[in-house]
């Protein structure tokens, strides 16, 4: 391996092959992207994939149109589809409180000139078969939204930066990031190999922080339990395609899946998990799967009224995997203060496939000093002052962000 290179990024999730897709489109010289598994294999081959344009929090919608953008970029780049499922969404409100949400989407859907528009409950039941049309109040309907396979966009990125010329090693693990006088000088493999460079980041996802620990440094946020439970094959009442659903008056998204049914549901009081029990594969570490009939039986009645036979419907499989969670629900990007050359980009917060080219956008433009086309305040790394990421309490307090999370 070359021992020597401009930028070095940790992780080949998402969120790390994103960034090295928008540092290479800018020419920002000799890159590496280095990942202890296989590309793409990890968190980002477990999502629920949901393309969700409208946003109500700041900058979010910019951060997912890029994302969009950047499909439309890899593909023509490769000449090959990354099967973008172009499906639509459907958000219903059966409450003041969710009707309050709804609109507040809308509002922000008309200003971003996304295409929205409420349906009654005959459109409703036309798009969705399964669906009991009476308990839904008010809905709206986004033709535009769509779904992707995460493995696959996470591929796409990888691809795109490796024909722009960024070096990719998968099955390379880094052990520590090596510092000196306050800046950074690059890693030191598990193999106890060293390869230099001024600029590092950490996209390390689930395990970001258990390489800025010996720098006494903490990245605010904690792996949290995200969840989803898909049926059995039902083509005809669970036809391909049809638009996926937040409900969040059940506390639940739904979404096609050939022919079933992917129902995403969030328990009243989320799980985070201890950083330092984290394996080094996701396959190997325990989530506690033993619990999905508890959380089943809990989040079920809500959605009952909507999919009235959730209590008999087959489910064939289970799926779950760690979000990373911050306490306001916003993600991680930037520049860590300690550390001349070390950034960062994490803290998905169960939105990182939506706006992964966002984020890697406005990651690349702070590396480079370039005017960052979103305000990079509202996702400092630093806007929490210190926190201990391992603490009991503060991975409470991202649990609970997840918790309290509205919508899809």
């Amino acid at each position: 391996m070359k021992q020597d290179y401009d930028i070095i990024i940790i992780g080949g999730g998402l969120l790390g092959c994103a960034t090295a897709y928008q540092l290479a489109k800018r020419h920002a010289g000799n890159i590496l992207l280095l990942d202890g598994n296989e590309i793409a294999s990890q968190a980002s081959a477990r999502a629920a994939c949901l393309l969700t344009r409208a946003r109500i929090k700041p900058a979010l919608m910019e951060l997912v149109q890029e994302t969009y953008d950047c499909i439309e970029e890899i593909e023509s780049l490769l000449d090959e589809s990354l099967e973008l499922q172009m499906c639509g969404s459907i958000t219903i409100a059966s409450s003041e409180a969710s009707l309050k949400g709804l609109e507040a989407l809308e509002e922000a859907a008309c200003r971003f000139g996304i295409p929205n528009e409420r349906i009654g409950k005959e459109r409703v039941k036309e798009l969705l078969p399964w669906i009991e049309e009476e308990a839904v109040d008010v809905a709206l309907y986004m033709p535009t939204d769509a779904f992707i396979d995460s493995a696959l966009l996470c591929s796409g990125y990888a691809k795109a930066a490796r024909k722009l010329g960024v070096t990719l090693r998968s099955n390379c693990k880094v052990k520590e990031i090596l510092v000196e006088d306050a800046e950074v000088k690059g890693v030191r493999l598990a193999t106890g190999e060293a390869v230099t460079a001024p600029v590092v980041v950490n996209a390390a996802g689930s395990w970001a922080n258990l390489l800025m620990r010996p720098l006494k440094v903490g990245l605010p946020f904690t792996p949290v339990r995200s969840h989803f439970w898909i049926t059995s094959i039902d083509a005809t009442r669970f036809p391909a395609n049809h638009p996926f659903t937040i409900i969040p008056d059940a506390r639940a998204f739904t979404r096609s899946d050939v022919g079933g049914l992917i129902i995403g549901l969030r328990e009243s009081q989320c799980q985070a998990f201890d950083l330092s029990t984290l394996t080094e594969k996701l396959e190997d570490f325990d989530f506690n799967k033993a619990a999905k009939w508890t959380v089943l039986d809990e989040c079920a009645p809500l959605l009952k009224k909507y999919l009235k036979d959730i209590d008999d419907l087959p489910i064939a499989h289970y799926m779950s995997g760690p979000s990373c969670y911050v306490p306001d629900a916003k993600f991680i990007i930037g520049p860590v203060a300690r550390y001349k050359g070390l950034h960062t980009v994490t803290g998905c917060c169960g939105g990182g496939v939506a706006a992964g080219g966002g984020m890697g956008r406005l990651a690349a433009e702070l590396i480079l000093g370039e005017t960052p086309f979103v305000n990079p305040e509202l996702f400092s790394p630093e806007r929490f002052g210190e926190v201990d990421p391992f603490s009991a309490e503060f991975q409470q307090r991202c649990a609970d962000a997840r918790s309290n999370k509205k919508g899809g």
